[in-house]
């Protein structure tokens, strides 16, 4: 639910939905946070982010993949084939839409496939990002943990997969009443996508990330192991927050406003802002 002190609106934008959350009576913060939401989800994941945030005096836009929630769809075959990687450019047409009424570098928040797709950005990118969080965010390979069994058929669009197993992988943490709301709104993934997610094929220069980062890692994840998040955040130097009571899922988890809170007081420390 977004806070009662703040404003939404969605717009879209070269086919990309974006829900900006505007705080009553301005920003408080330069910086705008984009979020950027996981595999099978949609922008409706960071709801409760974005109006905590917007409490706070951050302005900020959660966005919504092509082929998802009220985004324009893909041609059948091109989204099939689609990785996690190409979403980088939706990650685009968020912020240059919001560098089209500021000057401040955005903030780049990703969970899970839409972490990958955070790590992509920072990393070929042109602009100056202020920071990027991943959260609990899909590996390149060479942080890989062992493959996820998953049944994958490339020629079929995949999932959502039955509930006791979507509850499994993202909300170990979430009671049943709770999950059966999630799952109503979870869609079907691109099976290349999935593929990267399970057999951790992408490949990222981490190197080229200039941006300030942080990983947060779960330890009831199934999907992105704590070990391996942690060393990712170990080679990009970035600060680590780790949640041992927390699944995969971060922003939809029962802890998910102490996350919130804890990753608000590193962009404190790090972002200059008014």
């Amino acid at each position: 639910m977004l806070n009662e002190t703040s404003s939404t609106t969605t717009e879209v934008v070269d086919g990309i939905a974006l829900t900006q959350v505007e705080p009553d009576g301005g920003a408080t913060h330069a910086n705008p946070i984009v979020f950027v939401h996981g595999g099978c989800h949609g922008a409706w994941c960071f709801a409760e982010w974005q109006g905590w945030f917007a409490a706070r005096g951050w302005r900020n836009v959660a966005l919504d993949w092509r082929s998802h929630g009220p985004s324009a769809p893909m041609e059948q075959q091109q989204w099939l084939k689609r990785p996690i990687t190409a979403v980088a450019e939706d990650v685009e047409v968020a912020v240059a839409r919001l560098a089209e009424t500021t000057d401040a570098a955005p903030i780049v928040v990703g969970q899970s496939m839409g972490g990958l797709a955070t790590l992509t950005y920072a990393a070929t990118t042109g602009r100056d990002l202020a920071a990027i969080a991943l959260m609990a965010p899909v590996l390149p390979g060479r942080f890989a943990p062992e493959p996820v069994d998953l049944a994958i058929d490339m020629d079929q669009p995949w999932g959502p997969p039955p509930l006791e197993v979507a509850r499994e992988l993202f909300w170990p943490r979430v009671d049943q009443e709770v999950a059966k709301t999630y799952y109503a709104r979870l869609q079907p993934e691109s099976p290349t996508a999935v593929w990267q997610a399970t057999r951790w094929t992408a490949e990222v220069d981490v190197a080229a990330v200039r941006a300030p980062s942080l990983v947060v890692a779960a330890g009831d994840d199934v999907l992105a192991p704590a070990d391996h998040v942690r060393a990712l955040g170990r080679v990009l130097g970035a600060y680590e927050i780790y949640r041992e009571d927390a699944g995969h899922c971060l922003s939809l988890d029962p802890v998910w406003k102490e996350v919130a809170e804890q990753t608000e007081a590193w962009l404190l420390d790090v972002v200059t802002g008014p």
